[in-house]
């Protein structure tokens, strides 16, 4: 499994490389990239910016905008994924869709597809809304070619089927799954894929005991102690702590041995990055 871990890595050694220069979805320049931004050029090399839920405060969270955006550069594509009434698999963190959507309330377990297509996803800085997706469509549209970085957040969940929609694809080494349940994690790993488990501000599982479950990446909190990231470390897990807005906590982390950190400001880090 940490051989698979390198892989992933090797795909986005160039974590940085920004996109060409993407318009807001209020059609305004975009916040998000900097504005001398070119496809191929390193603004944070050797350190993975992973793009949490699309970059949610530069683009609507978790929206088709957003994941089109970032598909454009090589941040991995960071969301979370709850059901929807009939099974359907869909970007969401909460429990419920009132904080981010507008068109549709409630818990996703309670929504069809077709009111699901039919909301908007609210702007951060109050631009043009975005559209909802789903995991089928971003498999479709960026499989393979993206690294894909979704959580399994609906317990409900079925962890076979979830493994099988990318195992049939053939993409597993371009998919890292994360959970906060360490069982989850470790049938998700039996079931061959790449996993990162996520650890909550101040837990400290055992290295050994996540390396034994065949778990290669750690999303710990931002707040880790150097002490537990070096043991992460010199366990050969790949380590990507969560999550991390401003340059001076990446930094920190960065030289703490971190291989990357997930964002909500992937392009700003990127750029910020480049110049301490």
């Amino acid at each position: 499994m940490v051989k698979m871990g390198l892989l992933v890595l090797a795909v986005v050694l160039c974590t940085g490389c920004a996109a060409a220069g993407q318009g807001a979805p209020d059609g305004s320049p975009s916040p998000g990239p900097p504005s001398d931004a070119r496809p191929g050029v390193p603004t944070a090399a050797g350190f993975t910016l992973v793009a949490h839920r699309g970059g949610a405060l530069v683009y609507p969270e978790s929206s088709a905008e957003a994941f089109d955006a970032v598909s454009k550069t090589a941040f991995p594509i960071e969301t979370d994924l709850r059901q929807l009434r009939d099974g359907t698999l869909v970007p969401l963190h909460d429990d419920a869709a009132e904080r981010t959507m507008t068109g549709v309330t409630g818990r996703p377990g309670d929504i069809t597809p077709a009111q699901w297509g039919a909301a908007r996803i609210r702007h951060p800085a109050g631009g043009a809304e975005g559209t909802p997706t789903t995991w089928e469509e971003m498999l479709d549209l960026y499989g393979g070619r993206n690294v894909l970085v979704p959580e399994v957040k609906d317990p409900a969940i079925d962890l076979a089927a979830f493994a099988q929609s990318i195992l049939r694809r053939g993409i597993q080494e371009k998919v890292v799954v994360q959970t906060f349940s360490f069982p989850a994690a470790q049938a998700l790993a039996g079931h061959g894929l790449q996993v990162l488990y996520l650890v909550r501000d101040g837990d400290e599982p055992d290295p050994a005991s996540i390396t034994a479950a065949g778990i290669g990446h750690v999303g710990p909190h931002k707040g880790i102690s150097p002490e537990y990231l070096q043991r992460l470390k010199d366990s050969g897990l790949t380590v990507w702590p969560y999550t991390v807005n401003d340059a001076a906590t990446a930094s920190r982390l960065r030289a703490g041995g971190a291989d990357g950190v997930f964002t909500d400001t992937p392009w700003e880090l990127a750029e910020q990055l480049e110049t301490r």
